[in-house]
C-alpha cells in the first residue's frame, strides 16, 4: 500500500457486526455485468461509515475479497454501494491487511 493514511482505524472504534455474518451469501453484479455470488466476511464501522467486507470467487478459482459502503435504500433496506472516495479505499485497505495479518 501506497504512503501513510491519517486517522487509520482504531480497533476501538471497531463495533461488532450489525448483522449475522456467519455464511451469509449474496450475489452481486461485476462491472462486467456478470453475476456472481459472494459471501459475506464481516460488516465494520471506519470513522463513522458502515462497509461490508466480502470475498467472491474470481476466474482464476481463487478468490478477491472486496468491500463497499452499507447504506440503506429508500425503504430502509441495506444496499451495497462502491466505495468511490479514495481516502475511504485507503483506509478499508488497510483494514483488510490488517485482517489478514
Amino acid at each position: 500500500m501506497d504512503g501513510h493514511v491519517d486517522n487509520m482505524v482504531d480497533k476501538q472504534t471497531i463495533k461488532e457486526p450489525a448483522v449475522e455474518t456467519e455464511n451469509q451469501i449474496f450475489k452481486i453484479q461485476t462491472e462486467t455485468g456478470e453475476i456472481k455470488e459472494a459471501e459475506l466476511i464481516t460488516v465494520v464501522f471506519i470513522d463513522g461509515k458502515k462497509y461490508a467486507i466480502y470475498i467472491v470467487e474470481n476466474d482464476q478459482g481463487t478468490i478477491d475479497i472486496l468491500a463497499s459502503y452499507v447504506r440503506k435504500d429508500d425503504e430502509g433496506y441495506d444496499i451495497l454501494v462502491d466505495i468511490d472516495n479514495e481516502d475511504d479505499k485507503k483506509k478499508v485497505a488497510e483494514f483488510i491487511s490488517d485482517l489478514l495479518s
